[in-house]
């Protein structure tokens, strides 16, 4: 009776184990400081093939903690292996602290580094790193991209 319990006390306990590891909600990358200001970035998922998108938002305050608006200087999104990331507002406007964009994962052969352009066949899968910036206020999040 006693080993009964035990045993499904640990089948549960792998089963919850599993599932946390194999989410594909929202993360954040947690707040980046920089310029006087914070910003955070989370994706409405993390796990996408390739040409999959997901929705980008970052979340900006100023030194006090306020929601920051701003119609002429955006959020600038950089993805490390060339994804394409279009703004949700024709100038990546922040409004009451937000900013938001649309990731769609890299496919076929276009990726990129960090100083240039580099034609490569992608990788069955990557991890790749997405970083939001605003007035030297970064944050970055991951985004894992597999092959369907």
């Amino acid at each position: 009776m006693n080993y009964t319990k035990i045993f499904l006390c640990c089948l549960m306990l792998c089963v919850l184990g599993i599932a946390g590891c194999t989410s594909n909600t929202s993360t954040s990358s947690g707040f980046g400081q920089g310029g006087g200001y914070t910003i955070n970035l989370t994706a409405t998922q993390t796990i996408l093939p390739q040409g999959g998108q997901t929705t980008l938002i970052a979340t900006v305050r100023d030194a006090q903690g306020n929601p920051v608006n701003d119609s002429t200087k955006g959020v600038s999104f950089t993805s490390t292996w060339g994804a394409t990331i279009t703004p949700a507002a024709s100038s990546n406007t922040i409004n009451l602290g937000n900013c938001s964009a649309t990731y769609t994962a890299p496919t076929g052969t276009t990726t990129t580094t960090t100083t240039t352009r580099v034609a490569a066949t992608l990788p069955s899968s990557l991890v790749d790193q997405i970083t939001a910036s605003y007035q030297g206020a970064y944050a970055y999040i991951s985004i894992n991209v597999y092959a369907p």
